[in-house]
């Protein structure tokens, strides 16, 4: 079987979402392609239809392209997978983003991203880039300069998930 390559055309995934996730692809093309295959693979191990997805705030559980400033933990379902590749910001008090494995068993690494929001496009790839597979689990950190519930930013990234799953949280 081959995975479904799926993109949303719904008025919250507009055309500059679209854009974003454009950019992605092209910057980061790696991580894209290693969605692909992990679909692929599981397609093929399980006879699954699969697709991948640019991340939504729906594969959380949310409802807005923002981030709150705080510790987000989220244990995947099995037969998905999650690859971060960069931020969109538009908040110039939003400064660094921490990375772990769990529930914050293993630190990975921070972004820093204070810089995102001075750059014109208001988006960038990030390096290292985590990859959390199905059932296995994440812990990240947002923070922000100035106390706030929310910061004006997004993570970029692609979700791996059964086509049966489009558009729907990812978490267990």
């Amino acid at each position: 079987m081959t995975p479904l390559l799926y993109e949303s055309t719904e008025l919250i995934f507009d055309r500059f979402f679209l854009k974003l996730y454009s950019f992605a692809r092209t910057y980061a093309p790696g991580a894209y392609e290693d969605a692909v295959a992990e679909a692929k693979r599981i397609s093929e191990a399980k006879g699954i239809h699969m697709t991948v997805e640019g991340f939504k705030p729906v594969h959380l559980g949310w409802t807005e392209y923002k981030l709150p400033v705080a510790e987000t933990y989220a244990a995947l379902k099995e037969n998905v997978a999650f690859y971060p590749v960069g931020i969109f910001s538009n908040d110039p008090d939003f400064d660094y983003m921490s990375w772990w494995s769990g529930a914050k068993t293993e630190y990975l690494y921070d972004w820093f991203t204070k810089w995102v929001y001075q750059k014109e496009e208001k988006q960038a790839i990030m390096t290292p880039q985590p990859v959390f597979k199905g059932g296995e689990s994440f812990t990240f950190l947002v923070h922000s300069e100035v106390p706030k519930e929310k910061v004006d930013a997004w993570i970029l990234g692609y979700v791996v998930l059964p086509t049966t799953m489009k558009e729907t949280k990812i978490t267990r």
